[in-house]
């Protein structure tokens, strides 16, 4: 009797071994690697746009290479993202992974959207191949929030024909010399020279180069220096030489009025080249460094990636940013989308398009100058003041007061 239970135990146990294995596998995380994962993200990156271009196609390559994984990938309007983000905040909806404006990074982390990365990005090992400033716009108080995707800064666009027809020989180097050739190119419907004046982050990017230029800076915007850079702008629209639609100009619409030849000149960043050489080939145009008043001066701009701290995937979402910044991955896909890389190892790489075009070469070159909007978790505040600043004086209103006022509000959101 004894011998005929042991054999039904024995039996009994080798039944539910399988079991038991299968829910050990369970146990310790094992299945990830075969079980279906999505990955939801946010971004900005329009889809008319070349960085829209690139993000569509690493997403489609990842999957490619990892079958296992698939992304929820959502556009949202930039002037619109950070509302979604604090929407999202409060609503416990976010998604794995955001695709951030460096400047807005800092505000967001000391708002609790992004998780503290630190331990993976210091077993990672790469973090000391990026940019100084471009790497400190993704931390805070000396830990990780998030990894820089990519670098670019702003210089002027050129019709080379258009400068011909007008008998323009010499690229202007100083503010006179950009009045008086603006002013030259202007005639009927066409104007000499466009920029984005828009009620977003796009006209504090545009305008803070002129601020600069002058020695001065936001702890200063009451300056005379500071009135001086406004009123420069404010001039170009005064003699029509700038259109007062710029107020309602982003980036984009800049670009139209360049490819529709309604401008001669715009202030534009580097992902436009792809865009304009595909869609405007009979456009003859060249880059040339932004002119300035005292000193060289481009502002910093470029996108992080960061992981909410909410994220379902965050190991996932973290194994994905690593393989997008791997060189032979970064390199081909920043040649889409028209960025200039954050990463040391790429920028001296001279197989890409940045060490060899000319166009491209004169924003790499235009980076010499080029400084971050380096102001703390309040700049979001402070670029509001700006903007609101920028809109007051386009539109005619007084600049030594428009300036004041702003200065006031500025004063006490700096760090």
């Amino acid at each position: 009797m004894k011998s005929k239970i042991f054999l039904f135990l024995t039996v009994f146990c080798l039944l539910l071994l399988p079991a038991c294995s299968s829910g050990d596998k369970k146990s310790n995380g094992n299945e990830s690697s075969d079980k279906q994962v999505v990955i939801k993200v946010w971004d900005y990156l329009a889809p008319d746009a070349a960085s829209g271009k690139e993000q569509v196609e690493l997403i489609k390559k990842y999957e490619e290479e990892h079958p296992n994984i698939k992304f929820d990938r959502t556009y949202i309007p930039f002037a619109d993202l950070k509302t979604k983000l604090l929407q999202g905040v409060a609503g416990n909806e976010l998604p794995d992974i955001v695709v951030i404006d460096n400047p807005d990074h800092q505000s967001f982390i000391e708002a609790g959207v992004f998780a503290d990365i630190t331990q993976e990005v210091e077993e990672w090992g790469q973090a000391d191949q990026y940019f100084e400033g471009a790497m400190a716009s993704a931390m805070m108080d000396g830990k990780y929030y998030g990894i820089p995707n990519n670098s670019n800064a702003l210089a002027i666009y050129y019709n080379k024909d258009m400068f011909e027809e007008a008998g323009i020989r010499e690229l202007p180097n100083t503010w006179d010399e950009l009045k008086e050739v603006a002013r030259k190119l202007t005639k009927d419907d066409v104007k000499g020279f466009a920029m984005s004046g828009t009620k977003s982050e796009e006209a504090t990017f545009q305008f803070l180069p002129y601020l600069w230029q002058t020695g001065a800076d936001l702890n200063s915007f009451g300056s005379d220096d500071a009135k001086r850079a406004m009123s420069f702008v404010q001039d170009l629209v005064k003699d029509g030489s700038l259109s007062q639609n710029m107020v309602n100009w982003d980036q984009t619409d800049v670009l139209v009025q360049f490819q529709t030849k309604k401008a001669a000149m715009m202030e534009n960043g580097p992902w436009q080249i792809p865009r304009l050489k595909e869609e405007s080939p009979d456009i003859n145009f060249g880059v040339f460094l932004m002119p300035y008043d005292k000193q060289p001066a481009s502002v910093l701009g470029g996108e992080n990636w960061a992981i909410t701290a909410n994220a379902e995937h965050k190991k996932e979402a973290w194994d994905f940013i690593k393989w997008t910044q791997q060189p032979e991955i970064l390199g081909p896909m920043h040649e889409i989308g028209g960025r200039l890389p954050s990463r040391r190892d790429l920028a001296t790489d001279d197989q890409y398009n940045w060490a060899q075009d000319e166009h491209i070469k004169a924003f790499m070159e235009q980076l010499e100058s080029a400084k971050p909007r380096a102001y703390g978790s309040k700049y979001p505040e402070i670029s509001t003041t700006v903007q609101e600043a920028i809109q007051r004086a386009i539109t005619g209103e007084d600049v030594n007061t428009v300036m004041d006022n702003a200065a006031k509000k500025i004063e006490p959101l700096l760090p």
